[in-house]
């Protein structure tokens, strides 16, 4: 009987640990392409801060921080689960031992982290620096030189990628006349016009009517919705799918834990 459940655990503690370093090598390759192909929103800031000539506002470095982060954590999740495959198929109590102490100090990490991450604000990281980015456009900017076009340029491509115009909706581009429309009867970017509702591209007579239409937030032709409204919907409606993958993380992180534990208790 204890024959049984000691072949039982070790096998269970191989198969899940192989599964987490296939998991941890995809995770790994994905920190990589967010480091080589950054969100359209993060060029954006980077333009902001090369127009204002200030870093504080723009905080760029907490994202590409966070994709650093995640190619360590992830190289740490393949180093772990090498140290549970090996050391459940060979039955080596030394390596059960580190698996051990290294999933244990992981476990609490990413405890702690989720709180962290949880109490995140999202006005400050990501709306508050796209209203300050907003009111930095100008229109007329046709100098490829000029700091200001490229700052336009990303502008456009974020409300193209994301199929969105303005932060809170399109009502954000109304007002101060700072913008320098181009045409003057426009009040508001190209980005905002590329494509309608139904995903049809606009030919350029149907790009200069939608520029020239009301602001209206709650048009049913155009993408009158804000970045920042996309970007936060996004999240909380993958909310529940994170935090159901994390519990489950957390749950396989804590039964391999027991088991590896068993596994040295039973290994002579």
């Amino acid at each position: 009987m204890e024959s049984c459940m000691s072949s039982m655990v070790k096998y269970l503690l191989f198969i899940t640990n192989f599964l987490i370093f296939i998991l941890g090598l995809t995770v790994f390759g994905l920190g990589i392409w967010v480091l080589v192909d950054k969100p359209s929103f993060l060029t954006l800031f980077e333009e902001a801060q090369s127009v204002s000539g200030t870093t504080d506002s723009f905080n760029v470095e907490i994202y590409t921080s966070a994709a650093y982060i995640l190619l360590v954590v992830s190289f740490l999740v393949v180093l772990i689960s090498f140290f549970g495959c090996c050391g459940a198929i060979k039955e080596n109590k030394c390596m059960l031992g580190t698996y051990f102490t290294l999933i244990l100090a992981l476990f609490i990490v990413m405890v702690v982290g989720a709180v962290l991450g949880y109490s995140g604000d999202l006005d400050t990281t990501i709306k508050n620096p796209l209203k300050e980015a907003l009111n930095k456009y100008k229109d007329d900017a046709t100098v490829q030189t000029d700091p200001l076009f490229a700052y336009k340029d990303a502008w456009n491509e974020v409300q193209q990628e994301l199929k969105c115009c303005g932060v809170d909706n399109v009502q954000d581009w109304a007002g101060n006349g700072t913008h320098n429309w181009t045409p003057s009867s426009a009040n508001k970017p190209l980005g905002c016009c590329m494509i309608n509702q139904e995903g049809t591209d606009l030919t350029e007579d149907e790009q200069l009517v939608c520029r020239n239409f009301t602001q209206d937030p709650e048009s049913t032709v155009y993408n009158f919705r804000g970045c920042y409204t996309m970007i936060k919907d996004k999240i909380e409606s993958n909310q529940n799918t994170v935090v159901g993958v994390a519990i489950g993380v957390v749950v396989v992180m804590f039964l391999n834990m027991l088991f590896s534990f068993a596994m040295c208790t039973m290994v002579k």
